[in-house]
């Protein structure tokens, strides 16, 4: 039984590793008007492989008309998604934000100030 789930899980491990570098490949044609760098930052297929959340991280843009955009082109990048991968299941994409990065950056902000301030004093 583990060595099933483990098999299993290494699939959906490649085929979210797959879709990660499709879909990436993929969206930069949509958003070359957008002055934004955009990645796939993380894919998360379901076991039976029916659907699968991209992640996307946007830094430098503003993140609705980006979103906008690629779930406006939803259609063609799974298409292209279809043509790339031979399975017999292709998983459908559902477009997430990634707020991470910009997380990242808030608490790097916060931490900056606070060195100011006890520098300052």
């Amino acid at each position: 039984m583990a060595a099933k789930q483990r098999k299993t899980s290494n699939r959906i491990e490649r085929v979210n590793s797959l879709i990660q570098q499709i879909v990436g490949e993929t969206i930069h044609q949509y958003l070359e008007e957008y002055p934004a760098l955009v990645t796939v930052s993380k894919v998360e297929a379901s076991r039976d492989l029916k659907w699968a959340k991209v992640w996307i991280s946007i830094v430098g843009g503003n993140d609705d008309k980006v979103l906008k955009t690629l779930e406006r082109n939803l259609y063609d990048i799974q298409g292209e998604l279809n043509r790339s991968l031979a399975m017999k299941v292709v998983p459908r994409l559902q477009l997430f934000l990634d707020t991470s990065p910009r997380y990242a950056q808030h608490i790097d902000e916060l931490i900056k100030e606070i060195h100011k301030e006890d520098n300052a004093s």
